[in-house]
């Protein structure tokens, strides 16, 4: 959960009710939280194979001559070239020879990053999954559908490249636990980038992030992860929140008389960042981790199939 606001790391609430613990947000603790997102990748590759079933993502066009289906353009016969190639009805037309070109077909580029640094590794309830849990599944479940589509997926921190499920899911994990900012990362100037994250840090910070990554061309999606407590702030009574990488706990007396004020934060701050997403050319999505993966991992099958992939 959030402590002040959402421009800080996500917190947790430690109460009668709700005892959780937070995790530091230091070198040992994030691969601490590697190491145990990784023994639930089994779990997360199966629901990923189960929500791909839903999705289809084919072959397309590249706005370029070459081998494919579609037509694309009739250019003058050059020297050399054979007389099969040429396209007597449309020369017949004029007092010149021209070829039919077809539009070339190939694989495009899909870039993911899913965060999985210490706010993700929360959840409100034990009967709902950690937000870095849900968000790795959302990933891989993509993932899986544009590569049975021949198409070609990397990590957006690190390039690797999906060949292997296991192998990319860890290697998922592996960048998720830092920032993408960095120098190391070179977005796709033809590809498409999928974010993941609770977006619980400042706008500034979101803007620098999305204004580095806004490809030239593609789609760029920010799909939010959300914890119903997070949305709803259900706390009671006296309440200490732990945030990360914080020593002292923050005290609330009485929970509820700030439900009012932290909803109102939170709502502002997730139009920020629409906007944001906005104005880089983007596409918003939220999802909540007590809802089916399934329909949010069709909007964004949707918003990709719009951009040709």
């Amino acid at each position: 959960m959030m402590a002040r606001s959402p421009d800080s790391r996500s917190t947790k609430a430690r109460s009668k009710t709700q005892g959780s613990h937070s995790l530091e947000g230091n070198s040992s603790s994030l691969s601490y939280q590697a190491r145990e997102l990784q023994k639930g990748l089994p779990a997360v590759l199966m629901d990923a194979r189960k929500a791909a079933k839903s999705l289809f993502f084919g072959t397309h066009g590249r706005k370029s001559a070459g081998i494919g289906e579609a037509f694309w353009q009739h250019r003058e016969l050059a020297d050399g070239e054979a007389l099969h190639q040429i396209d007597w009805r449309r020369s017949a037309r004029s007092d010149r020879l021209f070829v039919r070109e077809m539009e070339r077909e190939g694989p495009a580029l899909l870039q993911i990053w899913a965060d999985t640094r210490p706010s993700m590794c929360w959840r409100g309830d034990e009967t709902r999954p950690m937000k870095a849990e849900r968000g790795l599944v959302l990933a891989m479940a993509i993932a899986l559908a544009v590569r049975a589509g021949g198409e070609r997926v990397l990590c957006l921190r690190g390039g690797k490249a999906m060949t292997q499920e296991d192998a990319f899911g860890a290697a998922l994990i592996k960048s998720g636990q830092q920032d993408w900012v960095s120098h190391d990362v070179a977005p796709a100037q033809h590809g498409h980038i999928l974010l993941i994250s609770d977006g619980l840090e400042c706008e500034e910070l979101w803007s620098a992030r999305l204004k580095k990554l806004a490809p030239a061309q593609g789609r760029l999606i920010l799909v939010i992860i959300q914890d119903r407590d997070e949305i709803e702030f259900p706390f009671e009574g006296r309440v200490a929140f732990s945030a990360f990488a914080q020593q002292n706990p923050i005290l609330i007396a009485n929970a509820q008389s700030v439900q009012v004020a932290y909803r109102d934060r939170y709502e502002r701050h997730l139009a920020q960042l629409r906007g944001l997403v906005a104005q880089a050319n983007g596409q918003f999505l939220t999802h909540a981790t007590d809802q089916a993966v399934t329909p949010v991992a069709l909007q964004i099958a949707a918003i990709l199939a719009r951009g040709a992939i």
